[in-house]
């Protein structure tokens, strides 16, 4: 049975080496004949039609060739020195466009190497799951990708203003996620996870937002730059607001996802101490009352090290240490207070709360979880939150204290 089974595999691979027009296996492409599409914008058009726009940028490997880089005509934009080289096609849907855009390019488009996806926010707030669709239906592109709103603009301006900087924009993109990790401000989001959020949080979710800033060089000129802004909040599958980076380090409490912070107070002298959050942890306490859920506590524990004290004091007194632990703990608490607010005036479930109500109470949960989204922004929800410092680092004492004596 086995030499059978061999047999007819090598008829089948036989059958594709004969040079018939058509095979099995996918045809053979040189790579350079490819373009590989690494960052893609959606966009919603503004001409009153129900046309969406999308816009690809890709690595320019001929900058400062005397070579037309554009591999296409119609709908590129960027030059030699450009580092992303940038296509645009609309369509009547995402798909549409998708066809459409080949056509611009002499080369054939690679989708297989996308990894990020921009959402203008027009096209957010018409219906986020309208513009998702294709890319988590076809096999070509990757549920690993992340997915980011982009903010007071479109996703063509974005990209095509970006690239009049220094940098290529999945690479700035892909630095940008890691340095979340170091504010905690936002966390990136990869389209499986979005697509899991939305089916079971009643079409609600949080998702990472950017936009397009400008900053000031040593030489005094003006460059283009991406900035993380906070979360962007859809419910019901709509983008229906946004949570600032002042709060949205609030959110990242509340759901677990803190990797590290700076939590800045003042020492009994009215100096600043910087505190390093090394790990936190929120728990999600209900409180039923027979059947009716009453009221939801969230208690939080955060552990710091001390990072910096500006002042020379003593600060490793009991009473100092106390002072510091209280200040941060009202601060965390403030911020996840308004961060909550926030989210309940939108009416958004994107907090993932009932996901852990439903681990700890799970019978309790089964009667409730139907009227959810309509008990959620009227229960009572209470934050505590307990800060410990562990550690000062390498120094005990600050510079300059024993000059004090």
């Amino acid at each position: 049975m086995r030499k059978i089974l061999v047999g007819i595999g090598l008829i089948f691979l036989i059958a594709n080496l004969t040079g018939c027009e058509k095979g099995i296996l996918p045809e053979g492409r040189e790579i350079d004949d490819l373009q590989l599409v690494q960052v893609i914008g959606i966009d919603k058009l503004s001409d009153g039609s129900n046309d969406c726009m999308i816009t690809v940028a890709s690595k320019n490997l001929e900058i400062g060739s005397n070579k037309d880089s554009s591999g296409g005509t119609g709908g590129f934009t960027g030059g030699s020195t450009s580092k992303a080289l940038v296509l645009t096609a609309r369509g009547k849907t995402v798909f549409d466009a998708v066809r459409n855009i080949q056509t611009h390019s002499n080369k054939t488009i690679f989708w297989g190497h996308s990894e990020y996806y921009l959402i203008g926010e027009d096209a957010a707030r018409e219906n986020i799951s309208k513009y998702i669709d294709f890319f988590t239906r076809d096999h070509e592109l990757r549920i690993e990708s992340k997915v980011y709103i982009v903010k007071g603009s479109n996703a063509k301006q974005l990209i095509e203003e970006f690239n009049h900087s220094d940098f290529y924009i999945a690479d700035k993109l892909e630095s940008l996620g890691h340095n979340l990790k170091l504010l905690s401000i936002s966390k990136e989001l990869k389209v499986h996870e979005l697509i899991k959020f939305l089916d079971i949080h009643n079409g609600s979710a949080r998702i990472p937002c950017v936009h397009l800033t400008t900053r000031d060089t040593e030489e005094g000129k003006n460059i283009k730059d991406l900035e993380c802004d906070g979360y962007a909040i859809v419910s019901d599958l709509r983008l229906v607001g946004f949570i600032g980076r002042d709060i949205s380090r609030g959110i990242n409490f509340i759901t677990n996802t803190v990797d590290s912070s700076i939590v800045t107070v003042k020492d009994p002298t009215g100096q600043d101490v910087s505190l390093e959050v090394i790990d936190s942890h929120t728990k999600v306490i209900p409180r039923f009352n027979g059947d009716t859920l009453e009221s939801i506590l969230l208690k939080t524990k955060v552990i710091s090290n001390l990072g910096e004290i500006q002042s020379q004091m003593e600060f490793t007194d009991e009473s100092t240490i106390s002072l510091m632990e209280s200040q941060e703990s009202e601060i965390l608490k403030t911020e996840m207070k308004k961060a909550l607010e926030e989210v309940v005036k939108l009416k958004s479930d994107c907090l993932e709360i009932c996901d852990r109500i439903s681990l700890r109470r799970p019978l309790k949960w089964h009667k409730i979880k139907d009227e959810w989204i309509q008990i959620f922004p009227n229960v009572k929800i209470d934050i505590e939150v307990d800060s410990k410092i562990l550690r000062t680092y390498e120094l005990v004492e600050p510079s300059g204290y024993r000059r004090r004596e």
